[in-house]
């Protein structure tokens, strides 16, 4: 698979999420995906906790978010710090991005169209690298090593590397259509040859057999005949019922990755929210 044809799909991945827009407007009310909602807003909730509570961010830092998308985290480090880097291979995310920010805050971002495996970034530079949900995306072994390589080049002595992805205890599928599946073992194993050890861990989504069903017809934004939100061949009765079914599933599924996600039970987590520091 190469980097070209990887390009195109998030490129068209990103128009499709423009295009979502009006229509998730008029069906917002009807049939809203509390299970897509809840598992966005626990990554939000995971990431900042650990930002806040364990990086302890300075106003000063200098952060580089890796596979920047439509903006989401950007927007969230720009208001935190005084210097950010965005990088992302979509050409089209990153015109996703820059038309998420305001222009004061646009200003204070520097973006480019940029594969993670190949960062140009000189040696020692940001005091965090911030890659979501993206390592797990790179199509070869060899561009994944080269990936954790330059992401650990890049940061500073004792700076953090925050990882969110599919990384279970033991794979037994090794790749999707656009994932391949690493261990956790797997990646604290090649961010330590490249320089970095593991600091903090936490299992993310313990309640997947709860959510499963819900997200695979509602949330699989990669499945381009599934949407977060009901077509209009749907009518709204069956939408505000599936709507409260997804809600119920949301409620039962938070205790278990807020609470759980830290203790030993984390283990059996398929997704984790990993936190590396560059040797000094």
């Amino acid at each position: 698979m190469s980097n070209k044809w990887v390009e195109k799909y998030w490129d068209k991945v990103a128009r499709g999420a423009k295009d979502e827009k009006s229509r998730i407007v008029k069906w917002r009310e009807a049939a809203r995906n509390w299970l897509a909602d809840y598992a966005d807003r626990r990554a939000s909730d995971f990431v900042l906790e650990t930002v806040e509570n364990i990086v302890k961010l300075k106003a000063s830092a200098k952060v580089l978010d890796v596979g920047c998308g439509p903006g989401k985290w950007t927007r969230l480090f720009v208001k935190r710090c005084s210097s950010v880097t965005a990088i992302d291979l979509s050409s089209e995310m990153i015109r996703l991005a820059k038309e998420s920010l305001g222009s004061e805050d646009l200003s204070r971002v520097n973006f480019h169209t940029m594969n993670v495996s190949e960062l140009s970034f000189p040696p020692d530079t940001y005091d965090l690298v911030n890659c979501i949900t993206v390592l797990q995306h790179i199509p070869t072994e060899e561009d994944w090593k080269l990936a954790v390589s330059r992401i650990v080049s890049v940061t500073k002595p004792k700076g953090k590397v925050l990882l969110y992805e599919s990384a279970p205890g033991f794979v037994l599928k090794k790749r999707t259509a656009h994932m391949r599946i690493i261990s956790m073992k797997e990646y604290a194993s090649e961010f330590e040859a490249a320089g970095s050890h593991l600091v903090y861990w936490r299992g993310v989504d313990l309640s997947l057999p709860i959510t499963f069903f819900g997200l695979k017809e509602y949330a699989a934004s990669f499945n381009e005949k599934v949407r977060y939100f009901t077509t209009d061949d749907v009518h709204r009765a069956s939408a505000s019922l599936l709507s409260y079914m997804s809600r119920a599933a949301a409620l039962l599924a938070e205790p278990l990755d807020y609470r759980l996600g830290e203790t030993p039970l984390g283990l059996l987590s398929f997704g984790r929210l990993m936190l590396f520091e560059k040797n000094a």
